[in-house]
């Protein structure tokens, strides 16, 4: 049975430090792992870095809605979500924002499907890369950890 929804668990990874005193504005995503038929993995490269596909969560938006339309704002492809890999969030001081953030990933193995738009993110380009050099590269820590989750077969 493919599992899609979240599960909430007491063994969620947090990366980062929480430091005592300050307080964290949550900001929760949902991020998708696609695999191409060579077996790598795809990336969006931002001037940042490089991160999986997907992004923040809108108002009213459900984690499945949210994954999809991201995928196609970034890479322009309609997906199919396959698998629940986690939920994994990184505390971490965000420079262009000038403010503490608990970023919030929920990470899923998605399938694309079909090109169906042209990527409207400027400053985004989509890329495919080596699944061990993409686990190594990504700017944000729990990103990475779901690709490992991946890699080491916690998800089929």
């Amino acid at each position: 049975m493919i599992t899609k929804e979240p599960i909430e668990n007491e063994n969620e990874k947090v990366f980062g430090e929480k430091l005592e005193g300050i307080e964290y504005k949550d900001r929760a995503g949902a991020y998708g792992v696609a695999f191409n038929e060579d077996g790598y993995i795809a990336v969006i490269k931002t001037p940042r870095g490089y991160f999986l596909p997907g992004g923040g969560i809108e108002a009213a938006e459900n984690l499945e809605e949210c994954i999809i339309r991201e995928f196609k704002e970034e890479t322009g492809y309609d997906i199919a979500v396959k698998q629940f890999i986690g939920k994994a969030s990184t505390y971490r001081f965000a420079e262009g924002l000038k403010d503490y953030y608990q970023l919030i990933g929920y990470h899923y193995i998605v399938e694309l499907k079909e090109q169906i738009a042209i990527p409207i993110e400027e400053d985004h380009e989509f890329l495919w890369m080596e699944p061990i050099e993409c686990s190594e590269s990504l700017y944000l820590e729990h990103q990475a950890w779901a690709v490992r989750e991946v890699l080491r077969g916690k998800c089929k």
